[in-house]
């Protein structure tokens, strides 16, 4: 099995796969350490549309720049 096929498979797809994590708390805590210390540019450009909540299903159509959309919750619907 390819998992770098596999998982881009699932996000392009949207696909959802639930488990369980090897992970404890101290890799919990890594991560966050690591996230906290990232360049917030870089971790702003990763979110690469905003869509209003009124609009929620324009969120599920992948646009060709998409690497991270989210829905806004605090954006008023046109």
């Amino acid at each position: 099995m390819d998992p770098g096929l596999l998982n881009r498979n699932m996000v392009l797809q949207n696909s959802v796969l639930f488990g369980s994590v090897n992970a404890n708390r101290r890799h919990y805590e890594l991560a966050a350490a690591a996230l906290a210390q990232a360049d917030p540019r870089w971790l702003a450009s990763l979110i690469t549309r905003r869509v209003p909540i009124g609009q929620w299903a324009d969120a599920y159509t992948r646009g060709p720049d998409d690497i991270k959309t989210i829905l806004d919750f605090s954006a008023e619907s046109p």
